[in-house]
């Protein structure tokens, strides 16, 4: 399956698409083995979209998306950002770490931001809206000359879930800047940082899907295995034709198991506890827009890898309360 075929699969998995007749405008630059991958559906004019009342009622938005974000009010996330390809090594790659995420889940973005794919998408019913983030440690580069701070100014994220999916995503933009090493770069501008969420309930279910997937597939294979294997062995023609035949049915019946499009979601991976009983996957994708005259194109930049943030002001706290008790007589 090409890497293309990959990130189609895994939209559908996270069945986010804002519009089911709309085709991706995708543009691979660094080919990636990704764990999951979060495809949006942008405005081809890159502007505030008005709700169509046809698609409103094709693609109806998660009743409960509102309570999500709400339930998000100054949560913390520490997010890693590893820039380049897994495919390509020799043109580089660079990590930025220690980026400090405060979401604000009852605060409306109410200031200059980079335009989300969801609020201003073709299907704005889908998002929870624009709300406000603050970055409370900026990430750190670590080059020949030292640490390096990399700015993300500007922050604003949504929720994005449409009605009876498994899956929604969560998607972070900001103003960042410019950063290069070798033939990697972060670009100066937009970037957006896409995690796949879960509730418990949708998370359990697509395990145990995934598991009678994975063994109507396996059964599959056998079968098909051991019908190769007759047909080798038999000179009779017509068993021959029998064992080939059977053998088609088998492979025909491990595409339909769904094993393929189970596969390439790695939902045994470490989760990121949220609030309202949401699941945040650990891994995401770091990409930016090129806006075109008729389309918008998703650059895939790397990868992010997403952890529960410590707040450091009760650490500082802390430590000063110990401090002064060893202080003490």
């Amino acid at each position: 399956m090409s890497f293309e075929e990959k990130l189609l699969v895994d939209a559908q998995f996270l069945s986010v698409a804002f519009n089911l007749k709309t085709q991706p405008h995708i543009k691979i630059k660094s080919k990636m083995k990704l764990a999951s991958v979060a495809i949006v559906f942008t405005n081809p004019l890159g502007v505030k979209a008005f709700s169509n009342p046809i698609l409103n009622l094709i693609n109806k938005v998660n009743p409960s998306i509102k309570e999500f974000a709400s339930a998000q009010e100054s949560s913390l996330l520490n997010i890693r950002l590893d820039i380049g390809s897994n495919s390509e090594p020799s043109s580089g790659r660079f990590g930025i770490n220690g980026l400090m995420i405060e979401l604000h889940g009852d605060q409306e973005a109410n200031y200059p931001h980079p335009k989300l794919p969801g609020d201003n998408g073709p299907n704005p019913q889908l998002s929870s809206g624009a709300k406000s983030l603050s970055v409370l440690r900026e990430g750190q580069h670590i080059s020949i000359t030292g640490s390096q701070s990399i700015p993300f100014d500007n922050g604003a994220w949504e929720m994005v879930w449409r009605q009876n999916a498994n899956a929604g995503a969560l998607i972070m933009g900001f103003d960042a800047g410019e950063i290069k090493r070798n033939q990697v770069s972060l670009p100066l501008g937009r970037v957006f940082i896409s995690f796949p969420v879960w509730t418990s309930e949708s998370l359990q279910l697509l395990k145990e899907r995934k598991a009678v997937a994975e063994e109507k597939a396996m059964e599959a294979m056998d079968r098909q295995k051991d019908e190769m294997f007759k047909m080798q062995q038999t000179g009779n023609l017509l068993e021959k034709a029998l064992h080939f035949r059977n053998a088609c049915k088998a492979a025909e019946d491990i595409d339909y198991s769904g094993y393929r499009s189970y596969s390439s979601m790695n939902l045994d991976m470490k989760t990121v506890p949220l609030e309202g009983g949401l699941h945040l996957c650990g891994l995401g994708t770091v990409w930016t827009k090129k806006d075109g005259m008729f389309s918008n194109q998703q650059v895939l930049l790397g990868t992010a890898t997403a952890a529960l943030g410590k707040d450091d002001t009760e650490e500082k706290k802390a430590g000063s309360d110990r401090e002064l008790k060893s202080l003490s007589p």
